[in-house]
Parts: structure tokens; sequence; C-alpha cells
């Protein structure tokens, strides 16, 4: 923009050489300008986004006792990857996460310079997948979750928005078991195997309020949250990405809508 603005302005001012000099300015401008879109998106790419993703699996899989990658942590990972990012980019992906498993890398340092340019959004769906990896094999254990609490701290993710991921997680493999139950009977699969209970306080957590908040402070936080876990907030990192977005908003809409229902809210 600025290389054809300049063109035209010394043309007009001294016509041919002017025109080159202030092509050539104005390309100048232009490349600035792009360089520092660049380094201060807005955006993480999906490139860096599988990366990150990669390296925060290799710490939670080893925070147990086991200090190692189980079968079931593998296939879930394998799974996430293939609706995520397609066969392709699984297969590179898998062989990464192999050579990540036998590193040691500085976590809360990587998660810092990842926090410097990484939406909430993009911090919460990291978060979302390691809730779903810690419980792979049937349960989650302390180490493992003190590792996701800790990464989530890393990060810059404030406790409140830790806890409402928490309690979204909770309550959709609570109402997923009850479908399943209500169907025959509970078949146990990989990413229904953390299982949560439902409690009234779940959905005020969810709209990271308290329970004794005001009608008003509820309205307005749901708001707040609704902004926050748009599913266009995460379009750039693919449609299934979109879809697990759009389920979480599905659960922020359904604790307001109780909420509401129990205070007779309009």
């Amino acid at each position: 923009m600025f290389a054809l603005i300049g063109a035209i302005l010394g043309f007009f001012f001294f016509r041919i050489p002017g025109m080159l000099l202030g092509f050539f300015f104005g390309r100048l401008i232009d490349i600035v300008r792009r360089t520092k879109v660049i380094r201060t998106g807005y955006f993480t790419s999906r490139d860096n986004f599988l990366n990150m993703l990669l390296v925060l699996t290799s710490a939670v899989a080893k925070a147990d006792s086991s200090g190692r990658m189980l079968r079931s942590e593998l296939q879930y990972v394998k799974s996430y990857l293939l609706h995520t990012f397609g066969p392709e980019v699984t297969g590179e992906a898998l062989y990464r996460l192999r050579d990540y498993l036998e590193q040691d890398f500085d976590i809360p340092t990587i998660c810092h310079q990842f926090s410097l340019k990484a939406t909430i959004q993009e911090k919460l769906i990291l978060l979302e997948f390691l809730f779903g990896l810690s419980g792979a094999d049937g349960s989650s254990s302390n180490a493992e979750m003190e590792m996701i609490r800790n990464i989530s701290d890393w990060m810059g993710v404030s406790r409140r928005d830790f806890e409402s991921l928490k309690a979204m997680f909770f309550s959709r493999n609570y109402y997923q078991q009850q479908q399943y139950n209500r169907g025959g009977g509970y078949q146990q699969s990989r990413q229904e195997s953390y299982v949560g209970s439902y409690s009234r306080e779940n959905d005020y957590k969810m709209l990271e309020i308290d329970p004794n908040a005001s009608d008003e402070e509820v309205k307005k936080a749901y708001r707040k949250m609704a902004m926050k876990h748009h599913p266009d907030k995460v379009n750039h990192l693919g449609e299934e990405v979109r879809k697990k977005a759009e389920e979480k908003f599905k659960l922020l809409n359904e604790a307001y809508d109780r909420i509401k229902k129990e205070r007779n809210i309009n």
C-alpha cells in the first residue's frame, strides 16, 4: 500500500526518478509493517499449537509414578491428532512425540514463551486436551492433575479460568455417562473415562462467579464467558477444534439456563 502511495507522490513531484524512489521507500515501510504484524500476531499457527500440544503431552504422560506413556494415552493422542490434523500430520507428529518423551524440557519456560502470543482460547483448548489425556487409563493421578494445574499457571491462565474449564470437563463427562446409562448401559471409552459428578456449584464455577452473586452479576458473567468461549475464537485451529469449542459453549449456555431457572431470571 505504501509502495503505491510513494510511487504516485514521487512521480507527482519528481517524475520518473521520484516515482522509483517513492516506490522503494514505500516498499520498505510495507515490509516493516508486515514484519511487526507477524511478530505480534494474535493467533498461534497450527504448527506451533501442535508442537506445544506434543511437548505438554510428554510432560503429563511422564508425571505419574510410572514415568512413561501408557498405551491408552497414546491411543487418545493418536485419535485426537487424526480428527484434528489428519493422517499425514498425525504420522509425523507421533514420531516427534516419541522423541519428546525421551527429552527433558524446561516446561515452565516453554509455557511462558507460548503464553506471550497465545490467546486464552488456545490455552484452554490445550488444557482441555490434557484433562482428557490424564483420564485415558480410567483415572487421573494426583501427579497428573498437579502437572496440568502447574502448566495452567505457567501459561498465565487464572485459577478461575482453570476451575471453570475443569467444571465444564467434569459436567460433559457426567452427562455423557447419563446418556449411556439411559441407553441400557455405560460403555467406557477413552474420552469418557474420566467421569465427574454434577453439582450446583459447577454451574457457577463455569461462569466464574460465586453462588451468592447477584442476578446482574450472573448476567454480566455469562456475557463475558460467552465471548471468551465463542467457537469463532478458534476457527484458525481447524474444524475439529471448533467442534470442541462448540461443546463447551453449549455447556456454558446450559449452566446459565439452569441458573436462570433456579433464580427466575428472565
